[in-house]
């Protein structure tokens, strides 16, 4: 059986769900396919080792159906339309051990997880205290680390936020991932994790923080005044992403690729892999610091006093192709 066909029997057997969770759920199984591809594995290899789709589908009404609320009580009033710092909740802080953790937002209410705690394995502490809203989980004794004991339970924390709430998020898992969208009023995202990819989309994040170590990080229609985004040993990619004051994005052993970006500072930084990308704007109004070793580099380094602007590439054992287009 084939990915595609996969998934359109997952998708039949799930129907009836909304289609925000349906979507969220194809998601998911298209990431534990993604990464079962990096670790090696065959498409065929890893579909076997799944479920079939009725039996999983099966298993995601069991976990969603057993989902535990926590709700940080500093909500908005009723006659307000927006939840920012003055609601009391101006900080939220999540750190998970081998959890996914997925970001969504929505109109109106207060900050909420959806987590099923597993008897015997979870434990699970919540609170609240001088407007932070923290929720961290840890695994009750040895955890076995295995390709399969991680990709193969639907393991997943929801954080759910209103659209307007515009404060602070800092979050941290490990051997899992962490996916968010239209996050659009945030001062400030740190999200770190290892092992797991990271993607965050169609969001406006005034401060932007990124750390993932062994896995990629992927951001796309962003737009904030600063962002930071290191992985170790992983690919970045940025596309259509605008950052005025600073676009940092640095990686060992892996490609770093950008795509119509627009900063008034860049620093693009990997070690024996390529650099490459758009940039938007007029290569007269930069000061460039281009290297690499072993490999071709497409721009001149080049210094005019004056110059406000700056791009900062460097690289060894790769190639550097970088583009202004106006």
């Amino acid at each position: 059986m084939k990915k595609e066909e996969y998934l359109k029997k997952l998708r039949f057997f799930l129907s009836d769900l909304p289609m925000e969770d349906l979507e969220q759920i194809e998601d998911f199984y298209q990431e534990l396919i993604y990464d079962g591809l990096e670790q090696g594995y065959a498409e065929e290899e890893i579909l076997k080792r799944f479920d079939t789709p009725e039996e999983v589908a099966k298993k995601i009404r069991a976990e969603y159906g057993g989902l535990v609320v926590y709700t940080a009580k500093g909500q908005s009033k009723e006659e307000k339309k927006e939840y920012g710092p003055v609601d009391m909740i101006h900080s939220i802080r999540v750190q998970t051990e081998n959890i996914r953790i997925r970001i969504r937002t929505v109109e109106s209410g207060p900050v909420r997880i959806y987590f099923k705690p597993k008897e015997g394995q979870d434990i699970v502490t919540c609170s609240e205290e001088n407007g932070v809203f923290s929720f961290e989980h840890k695994m009750k004794g040895a955890f076995h680390l295995s390709w399969l004991n991680l990709f193969l339970d639907f393991n997943v924390l929801i954080l759910e936020m209103p659209s307007s709430f515009a404060g602070n998020i800092w979050i941290k898992t490990t051997n899992a991932s962490i996916k968010g969208s239209k996050m659009m009023n945030l001062s400030m995202a740190e999200l770190i994790s290892t092992n797991g990819r990271i993607k965050i989309e169609n969001s406006r994040i005034d401060r932007l923080n990124i750390r993932s170590n062994n896995a990629r990080i992927e951001l796309a229609n962003m737009s904030g005044s600063r962002a930071e985004a290191v992985a170790g040993n992983g690919f970045i990619t940025a596309k259509e992403c605008k950052f005025p004051e600073q676009i940092f994005l640095e990686t060992q052993n892996g490609t770093l690729s950008g795509k119509n970006l627009i900063s008034d500072n860049y620093v693009l930084q990997t070690c024996n892999g390529l650099i490459s990308g758009t940039l938007i704007g007029n290569i007269e109004d930069y000061n460039i610091d281009c290297s690499t070793i072993n490999g071709f580099c497409n721009l001149d380094s080049s210094y005019t006093a004056g110059r406000q602007k700056n791009l900062k590439a460097k690289t060894h054992n790769g190639r550097i192709q970088i583009e202004f287009v106006m």
